[in-house]
């Protein structure tokens, strides 16, 4: 099990479907378990919660605003890592995407 998680972002907002999806899954297939995705996306991606779990990610979602989210996608093995972060980082709770983009944290 990692001790820490090294963030990954990636930023699909602008993109039109199916792209987002596609560039998602792209990175999926080269994250490791020391990994962890933080997507900007301007809607829940639904259709790829099932996917996720059958192919054995967890997932944490912070809807910002209806039209911008942040999802965090990492190894189910990662899970206890994940948790201790999000309860110990601050810019989580807020806006991680641009706290991440001004280097805050």
């Amino acid at each position: 099990m990692p001790k820490s998680l090294l963030l990954i972002k990636i930023d699909v907002s602008a993109l039109a479907p199916p792209e987002p999806m596609t560039v998602i899954l792209t990175h999926l297939a080269k994250l490791t378990v020391q990994e962890c995705l933080l997507i900007k996306h301007r809607r829940q991606p639904f259709p790829l919660y099932e996917q996720l779990k059958q192919a054995g990610f967890s997932y944490h979602c912070i809807v910002h605003k209806q039209d911008e989210i942040s999802l965090y996608v990492f190894h189910q093995a990662a899970q206890a890592v994940f948790d201790e972060w999000l309860l110990t980082s601050d810019f989580v709770i807020t806006d991680p995407i641009s706290d991440l983009m001004k280097g805050n944290h």
